[in-house]
């Protein structure tokens, strides 16, 4: 499998004690990942950690400090909802409303305003420019857990990542905060 250089889409967002980070991938053809990506099973034998770990994820990504795959040792053979990583799957329907929670809340010093209407909105218009809203085709996988030393391991860390099962495209968006 090879991988096209990251659209640098990498930006460090508001958060007073932490970041948010957004970077996507092209994946080139390749049968297995079709074949398991068409099959909603990425986190069978720690697929999508492999993919998160590829050099080309962490070099897109230094302050993250995501380990190389052989420093990561957890592996679990069948799991169809979760892996011993901490990511689960989630519905695609969700994605728009997670980015807009995320958006909304602001973070450990942020001051809640309004209904969320303008949140929602920005993360309909990211859906729509990222994957055209094709929430049917789009794989999405959710993690909680302080999964390299840059989270703060409290409530605001998040790892989601898409995958776009027709174009092969991938997005991680990372997010930590502290009080």
């Amino acid at each position: 499998m090879t991988w096209s250089p990251p659209r640098q889409t990498k930006a460090p967002w508001l958060r007073s004690e932490g970041g948010a980070y957004l970077v996507s991938f092209q994946v080139s053809p390749d049968d297995a990942f079709d074949w398991f990506a068409s099959r909603n099973r990425l986190l069978e034998d720690s697929i999508l950690r492999s993919i998160l770990s590829r050099r080309e994820v962490r070099e897109s990504l230094p302050e993250l400090e995501i380990p190389a795959e052989s420093e990561n040792g957890h592996t679990v053979s069948s799991c169809p909802i979760g892996d011993a990583n901490g990511f689960k799957m989630q519905s695609p329907f969700l994605i728009d409303g997670h980015l807009a929670e995320v958006l909304y809340s602001g973070g450990a010093y942020w001051q809640k305003r309004g209904d969320g209407r303008p949140e929602k909105q920005m993360a309909l218009d990211f859906c729509e420019a990222a994957f055209g809203l094709r929430f049917s085709e789009m794989l999405y996988y959710i993690n909680y857990d302080a999964g390299t030393p840059w989270f703060h391991g409290i409530a605001w860390d998040s790892t989601a990542t898409l995958v776009d099962r027709r174009l092969r495209n991938l997005w991680m968006i990372a997010i930590t905060d502290t009080d």
